[in-house]
C-alpha cells in the first residue's frame, strides 16, 4: 500500500528531534562543564568549586541519572498514556530543563547554583527518558514495514547529528564569557518547536487498536496511507484482537519477564546492554583528549562528531538491503579490529611520556595508529550497534508488552552507559589503558558471537510477522513445535 510521503516525513522528523536533543546535551556538556571550571570564561564567582572533581561528575552525569529514573517512570506508564503523550511530555521536560540551566545562572552563592543546575539537567535527563522511548516505538508502529529500519536508524544520526551541533556550538562559544549558559539553552530552539509540532500527529494506530479505540485507529492509519486502509485496519486489528483473546483464555501473564516473551527480551535488552559495555559511550568523554595527544586540538570533539554522522549514514542507507545482523557483525567486527589494534599499541608504548615518534614535529606512527583506532572504532559502532539497537528494541517486541519492554531497555541502556561512565576512569588510572582496551575488546567479541546466535533478521518484516517469529521460535523451544534450528549468520555473509 502506498504511503504518503509527507506524512511520514512527518511522523519520523518530530520524534525523531528528541534524539537530537539528546545528541546536543551529550556534545554540548563536555564544553559547558570545562568552561564553568574557567575563572576567565565561566562567568560565575563558584568556578572553583565546579572545579572539584565531585562536582563536575555530578553535573555531568546528572541528564543520565535523570534518563535513567525517568525511564523507571515511563515503564509503569508507556502503556497507559501513548506514544504521542510520551513525546509531549519529553519536549517539556527538555523546555522546563533548558530554562532552569539558563535561570540557574542569576544565583550568585555557589552551593544554590550547583544544587539548581543539578536539579534541572536531571529535568532534562526525564526529558531524555520519555523522548528516548516514545520516539523509536512511535515511528515503529506507525511506519510502512519497507520504511521502518530506514526511518528508525536514521533517527540514531539525529543523535549524532545533535552530538556535531553540541560540539559546533560548543567550540563557537568557548571563549565567550558565561558562554555555557547560551550552550546548553540553545536547546530551546529545538526542544520548542518540537512541542508545538507534535500537536500535528496522531495517536500511534497499534496503540490505539489496543486500548479500544478503533475509529481513531483508522483514521490514524489513513493519516499516513493513501486509498482505502480497510484492509490493512484488518489486519493489524486481527493481531490485536488475537493477542486479546489468548491472554483471556489461557490467563498467562503478560509481564515482560514471561517465558514466551524471552527471546524477544534477550535480543532487544541484550543489544543495548552490550552497546553500552563496548565501551562507546567513554569515547565521546574521552576522545578529545586522545585526540589531541595525536597533534589535534579543541576542534577534535567536532571532527569526531562529523564522522560518526558519514559512519551512521552507512547503516541508514544500507539497514535495508544488508539486514539488521549483517551490519551488527560488520560493526562489531571493525570495532573488534581497532579495539585490539588500540591495545597492542598502548602496551608497546609508553602512556606517560612520548616516544621519538611523537615529537612535536608532527604525528609519529603510534599517533597515527591510535587515530586511526580511534575512528574504526567510533566507525564500527555507527555501522552497528549505534543504530540497530535502537531499531531492534522498537520493532522486536509484541504489542502487548512493547512499551514496557521498550522502557525496560531504555532503562537497561541508561544504567550500564552511567556504570561504564563511572568505571572507565577508575580502570585507566588503577590498570590503565592496555587492560582498559583488553578488556573492551573481549565484550565486543562477546558481542559477535550473542549477535550470532539470539538476534533475528527482521528486515522487510512487518511487526505482526515479528511477533509470529518469536512466537513459533518460544513453541519450539519449549516442546510444542517442530525444531528448526536457526541458520548461523556466518553461513549468510559467506
Amino acid at each position: 500500500m502506498e504511503a504518503k510521503l509527507l506524512s511520514v516525513f512527518l511522523l519520523f522528523f518530530i520524534p525523531a528531534l528528541g534524539g537530537l536533543l539528546f545528541g546536543y546535551d551529550i556534545g554540548s556538556t563536555s564544553y559547558a562543564v570545562a568552561q564553568l571550571q574557567d575563572e576567565t570564561y565561566s562567568g560565575t564567582n563558584w568556578s572553583s568549586t565546579a572545579s572539584t572533581p565531585l562536582i563536575k561528575g555530578l553535573l555531568t552525569t546528572a541528564t543520565t541519572a535523570g534518563a535513567f529514573l525517568g525511564s523507571i517512570i515511563v515503564f509503569t506508564v508507556a502503556d497507559t498514556i501513548g506514544r504521542k503523550r510520551e513525546l509531549q511530555i519529553g519536549s517539556s521536560l527538555y523546555i522546563l530543563g533548558a530554562i532552569g540551566m539558563y535561570a540557574s545562572t542569576t544565583i550568585t552563592d555557589s552551593t544554590p547554583a550547583i544544587v539548581a543546575l543539578s536539579i534541572t539537567r536531571l529535568i532534562y535527563g526525564f526529558g531524555i527518558a520519555f523522548s528516548m522511548h516514545g520516539a523509536p516505538t512511535y515511528i515503529a508502529e506507525m511506519s510502512p514495514s519497507d520504511w521502518r529500519g530506514f526511518l528508525v536508524s536514521l533517527k540514531e544520526a539525529f543523535i549524532v547529528v545533535g552530538i556535531l551541533a553540541g560540539y559546533a556550538i560548543g567550540y563557537v562559544l568557548e571563549n565567550t564569557e558565561g558562554g555555557w549558559k547560551y550552550v546548553w539553552s540553545a536547546s530551546l530552539l529545538v526542544s520548542i518547536p518540537q512541542f508545538m509540532l507534535l500537536f500535528l500527529l496522531p495517536k500511534s494506530s497499534r496503540f490505539l487498536l489496543l486500548t479500544g479505540e478503533n475509529d481513531e485507529a483508522l483514521d490514524s492509519i489513513s493519516w499516513v496511507f493513501k486509498g482505502d486502509v480497510r484492509d490493512l485496519y484488518e489486519e493489524v486489528k486481527g493481531q490485536v484482537d488475537k493477542q486479546k483473546e489468548r491472554e483471556q483464555l489461557s490467563g498467562e501473564s503478560t509481564s515482560i519477564f514471561a517465558t514466551k516473551w524471552r527471546g524477544a527480551l534477550t535480543a532487544g535488552v541484550g543489544l543495548v546492554v552490550l552497546q553500552q559495555v563496548t565501551g562507546q559511550p567513554s569515547i565521546l568523554s574521552y576522545a578529545t583528549p586522545i585526540l589531541d595527544s595525536a597533534g589535534l586540538e579543541s576542534y577534535s570533539s567536532v571532527l569526531v562528531g562529523a564522522f560518526k554522522i558519514f559512519a551512521t549514514m552507512f547503516a541508514v542507507l544500507y539497514v535495508d538491503s544488508y539486514g539488521r545482523r549483517k551490519l551488527l557483525f560488520i560493526g562489531n567486527a571493525l570495532m573488534l579490529v581497532a579495539l585490539i589494534t588500540l591495545t597492542v599499541t598502548f602496551f608497546f608504548g609508553d602512556d606517560d611520556s612520548s616516544s621519538d615518534d611523537d615529537s612535536d614535529e608532527g604525528l609519529g606512527p603510534r599517533q597515527v595508529i591510535t587515530l586511526i583506532g580511534m575512528f574504526v572504532y567510533i566507525g564500527g559502532y555507527q555501522v552497528g550497534f549505534g543504530p540497530i539497537a535502537w531499531l531492534m528494541i522498537s520493532e522486536c517486541f509484541p504489542l502487548e508488552i512493547r512499551g514496557q519492554a521498550v522502557a525496560f531497555a531504555v532503562q537497561m541502556n541508561f544504567f550500564w552507559n552511567m556504570i561504564v561512565q563511572f568505571l572507565v576512569p577508575v580502570i585507566q588510572d588503577s590498570i590503565g589503558n592496555v587492560a582498559m582496551f583488553g578488556i573492551f575488546s573481549g565484550l565486543t567479541a562477546f558481542s559477535i558471537w550473542f549477535v550470532n546466535g539470539y538476534v533475528p533478521e527482521t528486515k522487510g518484516l512487518s511487526l505482526e510477522e515479528i511477533e509470529k517469529f518469536f512466537e513459533k521460535q518460544h513453541r519450539e523451544k519449549s516442546g510444542k513445535g517442530k525444531n528448526t534450528p536457526e541458520q548461523p549468520l556466518l553461513s549468510q555473509i559467506v
